[in-house]
């Protein structure tokens, strides 16, 4: 066989092209591009725009280059726009011709941290593809797990500072105002006088969340654990029904209090969207008196394992009880699999490793859109939908047999069997 050498002249060759014939008919991006509503998206970002001045660039494809990044893993929108440049199958979803130049960087910037920062456009979004997902049968509707995670913050330890903040003595009034107003007497002052000497070596001081508070994100907080070093973190909040692993809600917030503070909040968005939410699975990092109780006066059954403390009171013996249980053992199950399952398909998958931006507001919109990539991801690998049978016409999996069934009865009838 001789070598056929590529001199790279083709190349350079003037072409009569199509993008459309050039990305493959699985690709993903096609097959997420019917099943979103672009215009209800374009809808929901008029109110953004003014009807005055030059012409913008289509928020679709704002929202689509968002979404590209999560659903393609890419946790900057820099690498983003030059992956998409030569991405033929970008290009085509997002609707752009081989020469026409990208959204530049600062537009997307400014859309997500300024334009669309206080809008619903990617919640709307998410609400959108979880009602399909729910008109194709992923969602179970009854159970519900919820599980928590720590995103690396956009910032760094440098950034920390000590944080000063006026110490309030029990009145409505400083010491300091007081005494300005001939309130406090000279006799009350404290005297001061200098610090003994010290001796033994010098303390070493912590930064703390009580001492110190970051520069550059302030809703970012110092998270410790043994064996990792500090470093400054969000709290992300995952709702996942466990039938397909579809995600129901999410939250963003500060790293800071109980982790059971925001599942009252997670439930009533999960039934806003349609979810019963009959039975709630957690870890015991959600276990307290206060959550057994309130979720017991909303009518759902908790299989949250308590806390080794709470072993010797009554609510926690009986949420133990209820976790020992069949439906208990199947709740830790789905916990374990779906709950820690979606919130590590998240991170590596899908870029939460690290937030994209700064403060929990921004957060939140890439917990939207991680969360709506998985959702397309389950919604494109779902089994194609059978024919009713109850409508008297066979599927076309029974019509193909009946007609290769007729073709081999024709066959026999022509060889003149006389079984036949």
């Amino acid at each position: 066989m001789a070598i056929a050498i590529r001199t790279g002249e083709q190349t350079r060759q003037v072409q009569m092209v199509c993008v459309e014939d050039l990305v493959p008919a699985d690709d993903v991006l096609r097959r997420v591009e019917p099943l979103v509503d672009w215009g209800q998206v374009r809808r929901t970002a008029a109110p953004f725009y003014s009807d005055q001045g030059r012409p913008g660039i289509d928020p679709v494809v704002l929202v689509k280059l968002f979404l590209v990044a999560a659903i393609r893993g890419i946790g900057s929108m820099r690498e983003t726009l030059r992956v998409a440049e030569v991405d033929l199958s970008i290009r085509r979803f997002l609707g752009y011709g081989l020469t026409e130049a990208l959204p530049h960087h600062a537009t997307l910037s400014y859309a997500q941290c300024v334009r669309f920062h206080s809008s619903s456009v990617f919640e709307q979004l998410f609400t959108q593809v979880l009602a399909s997902c729910r008109e194709a049968g992923l969602l179970d509707g009854s159970r519900l797990v919820v599980d928590a995670t720590h995103v690396e913050a956009n910032a760094a330890l440098k950034s920390l500072r000590a944080e000063l903040s006026l110490i309030d003595d029990g009145g409505d009034v400083s010491a300091q105002t007081r005494e300005e107003h001939g309130d406090v007497s000279a006799e009350t002052r404290p005297v001061l006088g200098l610090a003994a000497p010290r001796s033994g070596p010098t303390p070493k001081r912590r930064a703390t969340n009580q001492t110190a508070v970051s520069r550059t994100d302030p809703d970012a907080k110092l998270r410790r654990k043994p064996g990792q070093r500090p470093h400054l973190v969000h709290r992300a909040q995952v709702a996942t029904d466990p039938k397909t692993r579809v995600i129901v809600a999410v939250r963003a917030e500060p790293a800071t209090g109980h982790e059971a503070d925001s599942l009252g909040l997670l439930i009533d968005r999960a039934k806003w969207l349609g979810h019963q939410v009959a039975e709630v699975c957690a870890d015991q990092g959600y276990a307290s008196d206060a959550v057994y109780t309130g979720l017991a006066g909303r009518a759902i059954t908790a299989y949250i394992p308590p806390q080794p403390n709470m072993l010797a009171r009554p609510g926690g013996r009986a949420a133990r009880k209820r976790c020992k249980s069949p439906p208990g053992v199947s709740a830790a199950i789905d916990r374990m699999t779906h709950g820690e399952g979606a919130i590590s398909e998240l991170k590596l998958q899908h870029a939460l490793q690290r937030a994209r931006c700064r403060g929990t507001t921004k957060l939140q919109i890439q917990l939207l859109l991680a969360a709506t990539a998985i959702n397309l991801k389950r919604l494109t690998s779902r089994p194609p939908a059978t024919e009713n049978a109850n409508d008297g016409e066979p599927g076309a999996a029974i019509r193909t047999h009946l007609l290769i069934l007729d073709a081999c009865l024709n066959q026999l009838r022509q060889l003149d069997n006389p079984v036949l």
